[in-house]
Formats: structure tokens, C-alpha cells, sequence
């Protein structure tokens, strides 16, 4: 009897054990993000297939009242950098850069009290980012391709923040618009001044040293005016000549 109980045992044991290779959980590979990414595709979804992750609903305090979600939308092209990550509108402008880290299945980022997480994948060579709507359950699913930037005109992006040789040429004045979101513009100065107005690319080579001076012809005479560049417009501020209001000047290129 003893031995019967005793063989049952051992072969109840030899059962339940499973090889060492067998009992681990598929260990996660981290990717190599290192290099440059073109923002590729854009779509709205609402789960994260790979994690089986369904959006969740928005902070009530963080929701935006803008009748679309793409209103609030701004898409970047990346770049990765050792644990840096920058957002660029590639030529044009850099971003501070980000601290990143990656664990199964979210990149993490970060910079002074600012954290979020996003859940990501590569598959092959292609990016997925899966950042969540403000205004409704959903996510703005990205997808980047790989890509080489061109490393002097990246160098200037990340040094400036813009590389305003980039912005020469003609610019349009921004007189009358209609946003996505129900508000109208209409430009309210009182001077006359050209629908347009161009940059050569020695004065956008001077804006680099801090020189965000433009003169424009004012009531018939050259009038300066102080200029920074908001993706996507170029907004001018009346100097010391003027006394008005924020006229809100703003000109953009075709």
C-alpha cells in the first residue's frame, strides 16, 4: 500500500512539472527607436489591438470643446537620440527634447514635472504611437516609417528650435478666416499694409542671431516689426511706432 501511494506521487509530481524553458513568460525584445521617423498615417481608433486596450474615457477637466477631435490635433515627425526624444516639424522646428524609456508595450516620457505614456509598437519598420483624444473615448493611432534627416539642417532645427532659412520667401496676410471650431477672424488695423509680403534668405540667416526685426511697408512708409514663427504662420507685432491693440498680424505661405 505504502509503495502504491508512493509511486502515485511521484508520478502526480512528473506531471505537473514542466521544463524551465516552458514555464517562463516570451521574454519582450526592446526595440531599437534610435534615428529619424516621417509621421506617415494618422487615424482615429478605438482600441489598441496589440494590448487589447480599449480607450478609455477622457478627464473630464482635460476635455476640449472644439467640434472635432483633429481640431486639437498637431502631428510631428520624431527623432530618437540615446534616451532623448524630439518632436520636429522637419525642416522647420524643433521641440525640447524628451526623456524616453521603453518597457512591454509604452514608451514613457518625460521632462520636469511632465509624464505620460503612450502605448507603441514596431512592427517591421513602421512606428505605431497611440495617443488618447481629450474630447471622446478614441485614439489618434500614428504610424512612422523610417527615414534620414538631413543631420545639418537637423543640427540647426535642435540648436534654435527653428530654422527660419527654411521660411524664405512669400508669405500671405491672413485677412479674413474661418476656424474648424466656430471662430471668425477678421483683421482690425488701422494702417495699410501689402497682402504680402517676402523673405530673403539673408534676413531669415539673421533671425538665427536673435534679428526677429522685419520692416514693412506702413502707410506708404517702412514701418518694423517685431516676427515669430507658429507653426503654421509667421505673426507680426507692431514696435514702439504703434499704440493700438494687438492687431494680431499673422501671414502664411502656400
Amino acid at each position: 500500500m505504502k509503495m502504491t501511494l508512493y509511486s502515485l506521487i511521484i508520478f502526480c509530481s512528473l506531471c505537473c512539472a514542466q521544463p524551465d524553458g516552458n514555464n517562463k513568460e516570451p521574454e519582450w525584445t526592446k526595440p531599437d527607436l534610435n534615428g529619424h521617423w516621417k509621421l506617415h498615417d494618422t487615424q482615429i481608433v478605438d482600441h489598441v489591438p496589440f494590448l487589447n486596450l480599449q480607450a478609455p474615457e477622457p478627464d473630464p477637466q482635460n476635455r476640449v470643446s472644439e467640434d472635432s477631435p483633429w481640431d486639437s490635433y498637431t502631428g510631428y515627425d520624431l527623432v530618437f537620440e540615446a534616451d532623448s526624444m524630439y518632436r520636429v516639424n522637419y525642416p522647420i522646428q524643433a521641440f525640447p527634447p524628451l526623456r524616453y524609456s521603453l518597457d512591454t508595450g509604452y514608451v514613457h516620457l518625460s521632462t520636469g514635472d511632465y509624464k505620460e505614456a503612450y502605448p507603441a509598437e514596431l512592427v517591421n519598420d513602421t512606428l505605431v504611437f497611440y495617443r488618447p483624444l481629450k474630447s471622446e473615448p478614441g485614439y489618434f493611432k500614428e504610424q512612422y516609417l523610417r527615414t534620414n534627416f538631413n543631420d545639418s539642417v537637423l543640427n540647426i532645427m535642435k540648436y534654435y528650435g527653428i530654422n527660419y532659412p527654411e521660411l524664405a520667401g512669400t508669405w500671405h496676410l491672413v485677412r479674413e478666416k474661418d476656424y474648424d471650431y466656430g471662430t471668425h477672424y477678421e483683421l482690425n488695423f488701422p494702417h495699410t499694409i501689402s497682402d504680402s509680403i517676402h523673405f530673403s534668405r539673408e534676413q531669415m540667416q539673421s533671425a538665427l542671431q536673435g534679428e526677429l526685426i522685419y520692416w514693412m511697408p506702413t502707410d506708404g512708409r517702412k514701418r518694423d516689426y517685431s516676427f515669430v514663427y507658429r507653426n503654421p504662420y509667421i505673426y507680426f507685432t507692431p514696435r514702439k511706432w504703434y499704440r493700438g491693440e494687438d492687431p494680431c498680424l499673422h501671414f502664411y505661405r502656400d
